[in-house]
Parts: structure tokens; C-alpha cells; sequence
């Protein structure tokens, strides 16, 4: 009974004892489950964080990123730059037409090129899809431009004005001549006296498309005010001193000249001489070459200086800036007597006294006869 009991109790111990064992291994895999669930959680939270913040960094970078396009575009498209307008006004233009990807990609090349800011205002023809440098360098590409060009040449009547103005912005020579003669509209001063003859600067203009008359003819006589400005005539003396450079400027070939031909003209006024200036003749009865024909010079006129004394009415044409400055600021010489000794290359000799006239005008006649065939230029004087 004893042996009974004995190994009973032996074995009932040993179970207790395996069953502390498993338990004990139990509370331990626990505690490493807990362990290794807890770093996983950590881990899965602080690599989750790392991850989303690397997404995160992309999603960053592409929406500070501006959109832009590639190369030189295809297809043209018009776009009006206003005056005054900054770089973001420009790249929402360009945007509008289709031109740029971005205000944003524009603007920040608009920035990043220094001559970015002296885009002129105007119309422009641009490729769409453009890249914003290619867009930047076309703005400042002066063969973008959709403008009208006008240029009118040294020398010319209103009537030459009329009709090359009509024949650019498509008018007629007698709408732009209806326009002109509103005074107060084109801003023709007092000092004209209403007589636009002369007023109109000679010069090449550019214009808007769609321009009016009444602009290209204002801009016109305000660039005569500015160079009459510019060459310190005063107020009073302007109409006069447009009349005189006009005859000028048809009388003289060469700009060295014009200075010696307005100090005949003003030493002939001086003196109350009649100025016997064929150009003046040639503005009331117009014909082929510059020299006026017996018959012409009897034509009775106030622009006739082979019968009146002093100025004729006003300006005979319309003179350039080298002529006004001429009348201006005339050489101071004591010539009365002037003239083109040869047609081809415009030499003039001037004179003191008729007698020395006379052999310089013998020069010119026989230059005439020597290029009598030669020369179209070439007419004797009657």
C-alpha cells in the first residue's frame, strides 16, 4: 500500500510540475507574441509614415511643378499685347489662345530673362503649344509683329499721303482726305494756320491692324511739332520755318547743301528779293522735271516767287528732319544765287553776285547739252 501511495504521490507531483512548465512557456510565447506584435505595429506605423511621407514628397514636387510644352509649337494663332502689361497678364493672354501650358511655366520664364520686360505692346502671330522660353523669344522677335507699315518719303503733297495711307489700311484716298481736313481731330496747331501742307512728317510708321485714319494722321503731325521741338524752333516760327525747309528740301540734292540754300532763301528776304524758286512754280503747276517753263512761271499764284516777294502761303512739301534743322540753323554765308551744276550727282555752287552766277549757270547748261541723251534728268532751262 505503501509503494502505492508513494509512486501515486510521485506521479501526481511530476504532473503538477509539467503542468507549471507549460504554463510558464505559455506566459513566455505570450510575452514575445506581445513583443513582436507591438514592434511589427511600430514598425508597420513608422514605415507606413516614412512611406507616406515619400509619396507624399512626389505629390509635392509635381504640384509645384508648372506645366509646360516642348519646343517651338505648331499651328499660329493672333494674341494682342496691351500697353502696360505685366508678365502674368502676358501669360494669361498666352494661355487664353492656347499658346503656353501654364500662367505659372510663362511667368517664371518671364522672369528668369532679362529683356523679358521690354516686350513691346501689339499684335502679335505666335505658334500654339509653344514652350514659355520659345513664347518669351518670339514676343521679342520684332518678325512676330502683325503690324501695317507706312512709309512716306522726304518731298512728298498731301495727295502722295492720301493715297499711300489709303492704300495700307484699305480706305480710299478720299475718306483719308475727308478725315484730314478735321483739323481739331488730328491735332493740326494753330500755327498751320488750316493748311496741313507740310505737316505731315516724312518718315516710316507702324500701325495696329484696324488702325483709323485719324490716328496714322495725328501721329504724323505730332512727330512734326517733336522734330520742330527737338530743333528748338519756337512756336511763332513754325509754320515758317516749315515753309522754308520744304523749299529746301526740293531745291537741295545733298544734306551739305541744305544749310547754304536756306541762307540764300533767308538773305533773299532779307533784302525783299524775289526767291525765283522753280519748286515753288512746280507746287501750284506740276509737271515732269524740276525746272519751271516759260509758260509756268507766268502762272499767277501766290507760291509763284518769280512774281512775289517774300514766302509763298506755306510749306510746298513735306520737308525732313535735315531740311528743318537746315532752316533752323542756316549757314551764315552772303550768297544770293545758287545752283545744280550737275544733275547726276546734285554739286551745287553757290554765288555773291549775278555775274557769278552767271558763270555757274553757264556750267549747268553746258552739262545739259553734254547729257542731253544720256541724262532723263536732264532739260534745259527756258
Amino acid at each position: 500500500m505503501t509503494d502505492f501511495f508513494e509512486n501515486e504521490a510521485t506521479t501526481t507531483t511530476t504532473l503538477d510540475m509539467r503542468r507549471l512548465q507549460r504554463q510558464k512557456r505559455r506566459q513566455v510565447r505570450r510575452r514575445w507574441t506581445l513583443v513582436v506584435v507591438a514592434v511589427s505595429i511600430v514598425l508597420l506605423a513608422v514605415g507606413g509614415s516614412v512611406a507616406w511621407n515619400f509619396v507624399k514628397s512626389f505629390e509635392g514636387e509635381e504640384s509645384t511643378e508648372a506645366a509646360d510644352y516642348e519646343g517651338a509649337g505648331q499651328g499660329v494663332v493672333q494674341v494682342v499685347i496691351e500697353p502696360g502689361m505685366s508678365g502674368q497678364e502676358i501669360g494669361e493672354v498666352l494661355y487664353e489662345a492656347g499658346v503656353v501650358a501654364s500662367v505659372e511655366a510663362f511667368v517664371t520664364a518671364y522672369s528668369n530673362d532679362p529683356d523679358a520686360s521690354s516686350i513691346a505692346a501689339g499684335y502679335y502671330f505666335l505658334q500654339r503649344e509653344m514652350s514659355a522660353e520659345f513664347a518669351i523669344d518670339a514676343l521679342l522677335d520684332p518678325a512676330n509683329r502683325d503690324e501695317l507699315r507706312i512709309t512716306i518719303p522726304e518731298g512728298k503733297t498731301l495727295d502722295y499721303y492720301y493715297q499711300t495711307i489709303a492704300n495700307v489700311i484699305e480706305y480710299t484716298p478720299e475718306e483719308v482726305e475727308e478725315v484730314a481736313a478735321d483739323h481739331e481731330a488730328i491735332g493740326l496747331p494753330e500755327e498751320a494756320g488750316d493748311n496741313l501742307e507740310g505737316w505731315l512728317f516724312p518718315s516710316t510708321y507702324t500701325f495696329n491692324p484696324g488702325v483709323e485714319p485719324v490716328e496714322v494722321l495725328s501721329t504724323m503731325v505730332s512727330q512734326t511739332t517733336k522734330v520742330l521741338e527737338r530743333q528748338g524752333v519756337a512756336r511763332a516760327d513754325w509754320e515758317e520755318t516749315l515753309t522754308v525747309a520744304s523749299i529746301v528740301e526740293m531745291e537741295a540734292r545733298l544734306d551739305e547743301d541744305r544749310p547754304l540754300v536756306a541762307s540764300v532763301i533767308y538773305n533773299r528776304l532779307e533784302i525783299d528779293m524775289l526767291l525765283q524758286m522753280d519748286s515753288t512754280v512746280k507746287y501750284v503747276v506740276p509737271g515732269e522735271g524740276a525746272f519751271a517753263t516759260q509758260e509756268e512761271l507766268q502762272v499767277d499764284s501766290p507760291y509763284n516767287t518769280y512774281q512775289n516777294t517774300g514766302l509763298p502761303p506755306g510749306p510746298i512739301a513735306a520737308p525732313g528732319e535735315a531740311s528743318i534743322e537746315a532752316a533752323a540753323n542756316p549757314a551764315d554765308t552772303d550768297y544770293l544765287y545758287f545752283v545744280t551744276v550737275n544733275l547726276d550727282t546734285g554739286e551745287t555752287k553757290y554765288a555773291e553776285t549775278y555775274d557769278e552766277h552767271l558763270v555757274n549757270d553757264r556750267e549747268l547748261d553746258e552739262w545739259i547739252e553734254e547729257n542731253r541723251d544720256s541724262s532723263p534728268t536732264a532739260e534745259p532751262e527756258e
